[in-house]
C-alpha cells in the first residue's frame, strides 16, 4: 500500500526552509549593491595640483569669477551674477579666502567689483566689508 503525503507542521516547517534559503541570498546580494564604494572617490575629477594655494589657479577655476587683475599691490576680482545671487556667507568666505592666500606674498587689499562698481573689499584693518547702497543711490536706479 502506498502512504499519501500529508500536510502538517512537518510540511509548513519545509516551506518556511525553502522561503529562508531562497531570501537569505538575495538579501545578501541587495546589501552587497546598495553598499558604498570606496573606490568612487579615487575616480572623482582632480583639480591641478598647487590650486589650494595659489590665489591665481583658484580664481580661474572659479566660475563666479569673471576676470581678476594682479598687476598691483590691490587683488581686484571681477565677479558675475552667480557670485552676487549667493548667500552672504559665501560671499565673505570666499572673499577671505582669496585675502589670505593675496596677503601672504602681498600687503594690499582685495577688492571685488561687478559691472565696474566696487561691491566688497577685505583689508587687514577692517576686514570682510561689502559696500551698502545708500537710499539716493537706490531711488535713482529704480527710476
Amino acid at each position: 500500500m502506498m502512504k499519501e503525503r500529508t500536510r502538517g507542521p512537518a510540511s509548513l516547517a519545509a516551506i518556511l526552509r525553502l522561503a529562508l534559503w531562497t531570501v537569505a541570498p538575495v538579501a545578501m546580494l541587495f546589501a552587497y549593491a546598495c553598499g558604498g564604494d570606496s573606490r568612487q572617490t579615487a575616480n572623482a575629477p582632480k583639480y591641478p595640483t598647487g590650486i589650494s594655494e595659489d590665489v591665481e589657479q583658484q580664481l580661474k577655476y572659479d566660475a563666479r569669477v569673471d576676470s581678476f587683475d594682479t598687476s598691483s599691490e590691490d587683488l581686484v576680482v571681477n565677479v558675475n551674477e552667480a557670485w552676487l545671487n549667493s548667500p552672504p556667507g559665501m560671499q565673505e568666505r570666499s572673499v577671505g579666502q582669496w585675502y589670505s592666500l593675496w596677503h601672504s606674498n602681498h600687503s594690499g587689499k582685495v577688492i571685488v567689483q561687478h559691472d565696474g562698481n566696487t561691491i566688497a573689499t577685505w583689508t587687514s584693518e577692517n576686514g570682510y566689508k561689502p559696500e551698502t547702497k545708500s537710499k539716493g543711490d537706490e531711488s535713482r536706479s529704480e527710476s
